[in-house]
């Protein structure tokens, strides 16, 4: 009931946000928010030559180009202006004071780290007064793609840009959400006593995924308070993501060829030390040694789809098929971006790779199901049958085999335990029963006699095991009692009583021994069972082993 009133709670909560939220959306902006793609020119030869953007613009000789623009009121004045081009050494001027000049931090970036920061810039006062300009170098008599800027308050500019990247944010979501449901599985999986440390490895390959896609988008770049150190901490998220899938082939293949994986594994951690070292003592940028990052990570791939494949002609196993599938997705997707990334240097090359890990990592999500399913049928079945073979399935109670596994138990704790009560229960004249009434009447008989004794150690003793061992006889097994003997008796007596049939008798016959004697004397088990078999059989006068006629 307390969860049905949270929920109606959260229900409501959810509705009266969706009401305010909506009301919001309603009301009419205050801002302004707009590209600037006209009112562009280039001054060639003493005349304006106006430019729509975005477009292709050529440089000069000098590699340059300079674009003005006199469209700006004194509206604009505190709004953003928010550019690309900083790739492209962007520079931004109104009148004769720069208003943005990229410059490097401590940690170096390449043209396609570059390439994902926007130049954001509060327009001035005079805004509207002088003119703006932007200038970009680029190499001699070659043409650079111009976008046209942004202009509006510092909140639109900022969503803008998360517009921009939601397809990089959703990826990276996607990738969290499933490293969340790895953790999950491999904990339910142990559970259940499936210990598959892949899930793990899937899971710690995702997380450092994330930590890359984050520290290197652009949104981090911009605005990030630690940006040198963030990029810093993803080129060694980048350098080392690969390793706990490397780990998992390991978990996957023939133990003969698991010296194959842990070659790159050795090789990427000997990567991430020693271009630190060099950087640190030479101030080698990363940047200039990220291609053998590249080449090694490209030849791990390779290797890993050529050893899967070894693998799959040997087995042809569903888990070791989604496993290839999974390797030639990712290395496709990561040749992709290499190429974008080297050759073409294009920013939103990390998209691509995103893209195909989330498809790599579906592709072994569903092997990884497959297996982890089948092992936990094979482990229920397997349950199934281990409780079938120690239950006797008239009574409910545990059999012979598991009476004898019990003493077994009880001979390797002996020391440890105070006193164990060894109790057999008989149940006399069973044929006659089957003879004159029926085999039914009998096994109503036994059934009833078990029904009791499980009754007697609910009430008396919670840890007791009690056990059919044969036919007609029970036994019941107590470690540490608190209840004397007389007490299971006159409780087993009194219950069968109440369900005696009307057309016989059930006669009981008890008896019972202790593991230790009086003064504390341990006794072996074999004569611990004697003594109470003794009592049974053998019993004389009035004492609680005699005849009880019900």
């Amino acid at each position: 009931m307390k969860g049905k009133k949270i929920e109606m709670l959260c229900i409501v909560a959810v509705l009266l946000l969706s009401f305010f939220l909506t009301e919001r959306l309603q009301k009419p902006e205050t801002h302004t928010f707009y590209s600037l793609n006209s009112g562009w020119y280039q001054i060639k030869d003493g005349e304006k030559i106006h430019i729509e953007l975005p477009c292709y613009v050529m440089t000069d000789a000098d590699g340059k180009i300079v674009l003005y623009n006199d469209t700006l009121s004194e509206k604009d004045q505190g709004n953003f202006i928010s550019a690309r081009g900083v790739q492209d050494h962007l520079q931004i001027w109104l009148g004769d004071r720069v208003l943005y000049r990229y410059k490097e931090n401590k940690f170096q970036k390449n043209k396609q780290m570059k390439g994902k920061i926007w130049a954001d810039v509060c327009l001035p006062e005079k805004t509207g007064e002088k003119t703006l300009s932007f200038m970009f170098e680029g190499s001699p008599n070659s043409s650079l793609y111009i976008q046209a800027p942004l202009i509006g308050s510092f909140l639109d500019i900022v969503k803008s840009h998360l517009w921009e990247s939601v397809f990089s944010i959703l990826m990276i979501i996607g990738m969290l959400g499933m490293g969340i449901v790895s953790v999950i599985v491999f904990l339910y999986t142990r559970h259940r006593q499936i210990i598959e440390k892949r899930f793990l490895n899937v899971a710690f390959f995702l997380i450092l995924c994330s930590l890359w896609s984050i520290l290197d988008s652009g949104i981090y770049q911009m605005y990030g308070k630690q940006n040198a150190v963030g990029t810093q901490l993803s080129f060694y998220a980048f350098m080392l993501m690969s390793i706990p899938m490397l780990h998992f082939v390991r978990n996957t293949v023939s133990e003969g060829v698991r010296w194959i994986p842990k070659i790159w594994i050795f090789l990427l951690y000997g990567d991430a030390v020693v271009q630190g070292v060099i950087n640190y003592l030479f101030k080698v940028p990363f940047i200039c040694m990220l291609y053998i990052t590249h080449i090694i990570l490209f030849t791990g791939v390779v290797a890993m789809i050529l050893l899967l494949w070894k693998e799959y002609q040997k087995k042809r196993t569903q888990e070791l098929k989604f496993c290839l599938k999974a390797f030639a997705v990712l290395g496709i997707g990561g040749v992709i971006a290499i190429i974008l990334y080297r050759v073409f240097s294009i920013y939103w090359y990390d998209v691509i790779f995103q893209f195909g890990i989330l498809l790599y990592i579906s592709f072994l999500f569903g092997g990884l199901l497959c297996k982890v399913s089948n092992e936990i049928q094979f482990h229920l079945e397997q349950t199934v049958f281990e409780r079938m073979s120690v239950e006797d399935r008239m009574t409910g109670l545990k059999n012979r085999k598991a009476f004898e596994k019990c003493m077994e138990e009880v001979q390797e704790d002996a020391i440890l335990l105070k006193n164990a009560l060894l109790l057999f229960i008989h149940i006399d004249g069973l044929k006659e029963i089957n003879d004159m009434n029926g085999m039914q009447m009998g096994d109503e008989a036994v059934i009833r006699t078990a029904r009791s004794i499980q009754a007697a150690g609910k009430s008396l003793e919670p840890n007791a095991e009690s056990f059919r061992i044969d036919g007609n006889e029970f036994a019941v097994v107590v470690t540490n009692p608190q209840k004397m003997p007389g007490e299971w008796i006159r409780i087993i007596i009194n219950d069968v009583k109440k369900e005696n049939s009307s057309r016989y008798c059930v006669q009981l016959k008890f008896g019972y021994s202790y593991l230790r004697s009086k003064d504390g004397v341990l006794h072996s088990v074999s004569d611990w069972k004697m003594q109470a078999d003794t009592m049974l059989r053998f019993n004389t006068g009035k004492s609680v082993g005699d005849a009880y006629d019900l």
